[in-house]
């Protein structure tokens, strides 16, 4: 799976540090009470001299501006108050490490940092790896994306922080294939709000065919990465995987009849109705839209990057449509799970406050619709495609359940063997792993 188990890999970095330590580092230790503004120079006409300082901002990609009017942003926000600002690129797979390990040290890689939502929370909060922006940030404005009260917001606490939220997720179906089996599209019946499961599954199995008498099939009706469908059947019917209270507590939520219900249908999907094509390997993330790209699957339920690839990959058009709609839901809903991104601000962050200033000042917000448009430009053809996906700005509906990595590995292999492969009713199932399932939650942060 794509998650990292980031308590691990914590406790790895603390007992390597601490051998280091015992080791004869002559480093001093940080001060915990750090995090408290130290002074800056005051200059006529600055709110805040930083005297040059370097304001860094840790990433995955190459975020310095490339547009005039963001130079224009960036080396005004310099002038202001008299500062750098530079990126730092970090391997996907390397940020939290040399996050935790420069945090640890009392010298943070950076000022602000991005993190995949479930990378950072809860782990860095219940760890002390970060802290809370609320004082720093007016998140009452409404240029805020409303999402990041579910992104970044933790124990009653605002930690994570975003200028945009351009989550994007949903069911990408081949529109040749559609058109040459004389299937309804989907565009069609999520605009008239009839994109439901029903649709869904009716689609589905006319789309699995054995056109030549064979014995196999030689259509489907769907393509599932490595069983990453239950979480989004769970979200499109009003229902969730784990609940969290303001004062971070976590709780099993599968037990409620909105999941039940979503977890059977996504075991029906496989052993009742037969209309995902069978794969080789369950857990090899790129099986399932390799396939789909091939032009013989009907839909695949996917992200941006998959559009991506599928535009290059494959000579038929996608069409790109929302989840559909639980028999218990009221309006279609974006998932939105670990992909989600957050800046957040490190422990002995130096200047907190003068970086959330600078922040606001380099980022557009919500209203950056032309950076939006391109955007989805790279994955979409069509212009219902592309209509949707604006539809789909505000729809997300977030499920922290991969920020229990304990969990929910726990969870993939057991819906893996017990609805999937051993076929055992999701009401039944629950039952039986509800129990453990807590017990995983509450021992993920002791």
């Amino acid at each position: 799976m794509k998650n990292v188990t980031i308590k691990l890999l914590l406790l790895t970095l603390l007992a390597l540090l601490g051998v280091v330590f015992l080791a004869g580092c002559n480093k001093q230790p940080a001060n915990a009470e750090e995090n408290t503004e130290p002074q800056v120079s005051n200059t006529p006409g600055r709110e805040f001299d930083l005297g040059g300082y370097t304001i860094k901002i840790a990433q995955w990609w190459d975020g310095n501006p490339k547009d005039r009017k963001a130079i224009e942003r960036y080396k005004a926000a310099e002038e202001k108050y008299n500062c750098k600002i530079q990126y730092v690129t970090i391997a996907w797979d390397q940020i939290v490490s040399k996050y935790i390990s420069s945090v640890l040290s009392g010298e943070p890689i950076a000022d602000i940092a991005l993190f995949e939502m479930t990378m950072a929370l809860p782990v860095f909060a219940e760890s002390d790896l970060i802290i809370p922006v609320d004082d720093y940030f007016d998140f009452n404005d409404p240029k805020w994306p409303p999402i990041i009260k579910q992104t970044g917001r933790y124990a009653g606490k605002q930690y994570g922080f975003s200028n945009a939220s351009w989550n994007l997720s949903g069911i990408y179906y081949n529109k040749e294939l559609f058109n040459r089996l004389g299937l309804p599209d989907p565009y069609e019946l999520q605009e008239n709000g009839e994109w439901t499961w029903e649709k869904f599954l009716e689609i589905a199995q006319k789309a699995t065919r054995d056109e030549d008498g064979d014995g196999q099939n030689e259509t489907w009706g769907l393509a599932i990465q490595a069983h990453n469908l239950y979480s989004p059947l769970i979200l499109s019917n009003d229902a969730n995987i784990i609940n969290i209270d303001d004062n971070g507590k976590a709780s099993f939520a599968l037990d409620e009849p909105n999941a039940i219900e979503a977890l059977q249908f996504f075991g029906d999907l496989y052993n009742k109705y037969k209309v995902v094509v069978p794969a080789t390997n369950e857990t090899d993330w790129y099986e399932a839209p390799q396939r789909f790209s091939e032009g013989n699957i009907a839909m695949f339920f996917g992200q941006s990057w998959d559009g991506e690839d599928f535009k290059t990959a494959m000579k038929e058009e996608c069409g790109f449509v929302f989840m559909p709609k639980g028999p218990k839901a009221s309006d279609y809903v974006v998932p939105v799970l670990q992909e989600s991104k957050i800046f957040v601000m490190p422990k002995h962050a130096k200047y907190p406050e003068v970086a959330a200033k600078v922040f606001e000042e380099i980022y557009l917000f919500n209203n950056d619709l032309v950076g939006f448009e391109y955007w989805i430009g790279s994955f979409l053809n069509s212009d219902e495609g592309k209509k949707t996906a604006r539809q789909m700005l505000n729809k997300g509906k977030v499920s922290m359940h991969q920020g229990y990595p304990t969990f929910d590995g726990m969870l993939f292999e057991n819906i893996a063997g017990e609805i999937i492969t051993r076929k055992v009713p999701a009401d039944i199932f629950i039952k039986n792993f509800k129990d453990k399932a807590q017990r995983a939650i509450d021992s993920e942060y002791e």
